[in-house]
């Protein structure tokens, strides 16, 4: 059984792969074997965005097959707004009885770093249970911008101040575009967006220079051609657009080889370790169907899926990351 509640209907992209399949492939299987005492009713799974991202396409497929895997009910529930800190927060907050569970990407340690106020710590107030992998992020201009590349960007932008989008303040869209701002040496204008809807229909309009998003969201416009990728905030290249650079391909420094941007399932802290053992396991035979697999691909989640400690380690090195950039480049968001 599967539920789904959001805030309002949202057109999906067609990167965004139909979560449908997924139920058919994994129910072929026979469930794992689970604890009698877990879970004992509908679980709740918080996707802190809005409907239509890659986030909420992704806690989608994986509520699904969590409902069949686990023989309850599971209930995909957006709770949109401060960068993602509304939602985490009531996970944080809630009984860590596994029946309410958090569906996140790396906003769960970026968010609470650049706020005025830390409400939650995304290492100690949350028990990792697994990691999909990691988005990733094209540095993209307008059709009619002047530049081709990187260095004629540059070049273009240079003396000038020019305007970049992002989908929010102290986002990843938001961080690199300003470090890199400051590497070249330009005097380059922020334009916060509420999300990439906003920022890529302004962008396609020329009213801003270049933007940065996500890899699920702005693919169909490099394939359409209607804006040209600079580069890719990714330490490899990304499978079907090799032809576009990472920032270390193209000499950018280690700060720019960006291994943060993981996206996957946690539980408040102190969950149960039956609890812990259960969820792991059943997401690590989720994320091994192809089904998934194909999902992930889908929405360029790259690198290798974790679980347990190897993704509370990755969460952990994220958040020291993130937490020593947003401080050099001085990001407070009030």
């Amino acid at each position: 059984m599967y539920a789904e509640r959001t805030s309002g209907d949202s057109m999906i992209t067609r990167r965004l792969f139909h979560v449908g399949v997924i139920g058919t492939a994994v129910m072929a299987n026979a469930p794992f074997a689970r604890s009698a005492s877990y879970p004992t009713r509908t679980i709740r799974l918080v996707c802190p965005f809005p409907a239509g991202g890659v986030v909420d396409v992704l806690s989608r497929s994986l509520g699904q097959t969590l409902s069949t895997e686990l023989g309850q009910t599971v209930i995909v529930d957006n709770r949109a707004g401060a960068g993602g800190m509304i939602g985490s927060l009531e996970v944080a907050r809630a009984n860590p009885d596994g029946h309410t569970l958090l569906f996140n990407s790396s906003s769960l340690v970026q968010a609470p770093a650049v706020a005025a106020q830390k409400l939650y710590d995304a290492v100690d107030d949350f028990t990792t249970i697994g990691s999909l992998g990691r988005t990733v992020m094209p540095l993209v201009v307008p059709a009619l911008s002047p530049a081709n590349t990187m260095e004629e960007f540059v070049a273009y932008a240079r003396g000038k101040r020019l305007a970049y989008g992002t989908f929010g303040a102290g986002t990843t869209s938001h961080a690199f575009q300003q470090l890199f701002s400051d590497y070249n040496k330009l005097e380059m204008v922020h334009v916060p967006y509420k999300g990439e809807a906003p920022m890529l229909n302004d962008l396609l309009s020329n009213q801003v220079a270049c933007a940065m998003g996500t890899m699920s969201t702005i693919a169909p416009q490099i394939e359409a051609r209607t804006v040209k990728a600079l580069a890719m905030l990714s330490p490899d290249e990304v499978d079907g657009f090799a032809n576009i650079p990472t920032f270390k391909n193209l000499g950018y420094p280690a700060e720019f080889d960006w291994r943060g941007g993981f996206i996957g399932l946690f539980g408040p802290a102190k969950l149960p370790a039956e609890i812990t053992d259960i969820l792991e396991k059943t997401f690590t035979k989720i994320v091994s169907t192809s089904a998934m697999q194909n999902i992930m691909k889908q929405n360029f989640v790259v690198g290798k899926p974790s679980v347990g400690r190897d993704a509370a380690s990755e969460v952990a090195a994220t958040q020291e990351a993130w937490t020593s950039l947003v401080s050099r480049l001085g990001l407070v968001i009030n």
